[in-house]
């Protein structure tokens, strides 16, 4: 059995960081780890601020050239990892069916929805994910903050002005369509090399992902928008 600081230290060196655990119920749809060992605690596990672009921009997986790098990456570590911890990891892709991150990373961490539909977390603000998470056989020490409405405290919100086809303007719901139109007929477009309504959120700018990665992001997100339009 690993302690919490040994986990941390695990998933540390590959730019990732602890998002947070709980003591898994059965209402959480957690899978067990194998037909003779049940899942008693999930830590997801993810990326905060720049720190994975360094380790991820340097792994065989972005430089191959074959489709879905990250992901990819994301399962080559996550498996590794959880090997080491004779635990299981669980990936926000793949399905369907899928795993219910989003319920999973509410009941982990102090989150809210963000005006921009995604969750907003009171450290790291809008520049945060998700790669996968570890079903353990056994017990770590499980921590929870209060949660914030951040967005309710910004009386500017940059990010719903900022969107040059107003794709956020109706609250919590996304107009991909006039989004992905903006996209993939302006080539010289600002959002090309990032989300400008999410690079306009003043809340924890400081960890910003690198300028590479943005890209990255909004390339990828081009092409998985071009099979839906």
């Amino acid at each position: 059995m690993k302690t919490l600081n040994q986990i941390e230290s695990l998933v540390e060196r590959h730019g990732l960081v602890n998002r947070g655990s709980f003591v898994v119920q059965d209402e959480d749809n957690v899978p067990p780890i194998h037909a003779q060992s049940l899942t008693r605690t999930l830590m997801l596990v993810g990326n905060a601020g720049p720190s994975l672009w360094k380790t991820f921009s340097a792994s065989r997986e972005y430089s191959d050239g074959k489709s879905d790098a990250l992901d990819r990456w994301s399962k080559r570590v996550g498996t590794n990892v959880a090997s080491q911890l004779e635990g299981r990891a669980l990936f926000p892709f793949g399905g369907p069916p899928f795993h219910p991150f989003i319920k999973w990373a509410k009941k982990a961490e102090s989150l809210s929805n963000s005006r921009l539909g995604m969750l907003i977390h009171k450290k790291y603000g809008l520049w945060h994910a998700y790669r996968f998470a570890l079903a353990l056989p056994f017990d770590i020490e499980v921590a929870l903050g209060d949660s914030v409405d951040i967005c309710s405290t910004c009386l500017d919100q940059p990010c719903i002005s900022s969107c040059p086809v107003n794709a956020f303007e109706i609250e919590l719901e996304f107009n991909a369509k006039a989004c992905y139109t903006h996209l993939s007929g302006q080539e010289n477009t600002a959002c090309r090399s990032g989300c400008q309504a999410r690079l306009s959120c003043p809340y924890a700018s400081e960890f910003r992902y690198h300028s590479d990665q943005t890209k990255f992001h909004m390339d990828a997100y081009l092409k998985n928008m071009s099979k839906r339009f």
